[in-house]
């Protein structure tokens, strides 16, 4: 999209998204922590859908990997400055394993929520990017329901890591339902400014009081409280709520660059508040978050107009 296609609420409510993922993987504050899981990535996942348009998968793979390379190249190069990588191990196995971090088990990866990365793209090859399987986009709200029915009783049947041997890309099942939503919301125009006050104050007491009743929930962790079923009607009504929210918010240049730069958030972030918080004094700590985002703002608009690809968006 360009500037003058792009929406506001949209670009909002990812920049809210991703910095809650920022103080996610910051914070040990267990109730922060709870909303935080209970919504954020299912909200990147219908935004991904809601804004998805189907390209030749070669590109698509190149705009997911050319910038998971070459982040895990600069995460490797800060490991190394800061001394928790040792320059002797890099050809080792292990740091193989870490570099193509394609399943559980391998370690931390060099690209923080890489599982999020290969979800979308799974989710992206399979509904239209590979024109074979395209198919499925017509029949979307079914395939959802089915995903649905099958993770809210996934604890009695065959899990997702079964059935994909821990791969990452085995995400893009509980995924999905979330990516699908985006469709219908396209699909039929949606417009959050429909919904009247009452309604508004209803979705913000169910965002306060479900994730209380469900518990922590984690899409990586394949961790859903208790029940997925209660998960997914709280992450589609969080997110029509951040919706409801951020369209009656100002639209900024800061909002519309965070929201471009999403790949390079998730590649850098971990690196950046490392390095934060080996030169900040202590009491700096709450703001490093919020530091590393703004950290990113140039960066991003710098790369956005010389080097869309390091952004994921391949020509």
């Amino acid at each position: 999209m360009d500037q003058r296609e792009r929406i506001a609420y949209i670009d909002i409510t990812k920049t809210i998204c991703i910095t809650l993922m920022v103080v996610g993987h910051w914070t040990n504050n267990s109730i922060l922590l709870m909303y935080i899981y209970s919504f954020h990535m299912p909200a990147l996942f219908v935004i991904s859908g809601f804004l998805y348009k189907p390209h030749p998968w070669k590109r698509t793979i190149i705009s997911f990997g050319v910038p998971v390379v070459f982040y895990s190249l600069i995460n490797i190069g800060v490991l190394l400055l800061i001394g928790e990588l040792k320059f002797n191990s890099l050809f080792s196995r292990d740091v193989f394993f870490r570099f193509f971090h394609y399943r559980f088990g391998l370690g931390d990866g060099f690209f923080m929520g890489d599982w999020f990365i290969w979800s979308l793209l799974g989710l992206r090859l399979l509904f239209g990017d590979i024109k074979k399987t395209s198919f499925f986009k017509k029949y979307y709200i079914a395939v959802s329901i089915i995903v649905i029915i099958y993770m809210s009783f996934e604890s009695y049947l065959i899990s997702i890591d079964t059935l994909f041997r821990g791969w990452y890309i085995s995400r893009l099942i509980p995924s999905l339902p979330f990516f699908c939503f985006g469709f219908f919301l396209k699909d039929n125009k949606w417009n959050p400014l429909c919904l009247s006050l009452n309604r508004v104050l209803i979705l913000c007491l169910l965002f306060i009081l479900i994730p209380i009743i469900n518990g922590m929930c984690s899409i990586n962790s394949n961790e859903y409280g208790l029940s997925y079923m209660i998960f997914y009607i709280n992450a589609i009504v969080s997110t029509i709520f951040m919706f409801t929210i951020s369209v009656n918010l100002p639209s900024n240049q800061f909002a519309t660059t965070i929201s471009k730069g999403t790949m390079l958030i998730l590649g850098l972030h971990v690196p950046i508040m490392k390095i934060l918080n080996g030169i900040l004094p202590q009491y700096c700590d709450i703001i490093i978050p919020f530091l590393t985002i703004f950290i990113c703002f140039y960066p991003i608009r710098w790369l956005d107009k010389y080097c869309p690809l390091l952004l994921g968006k391949a020509k």
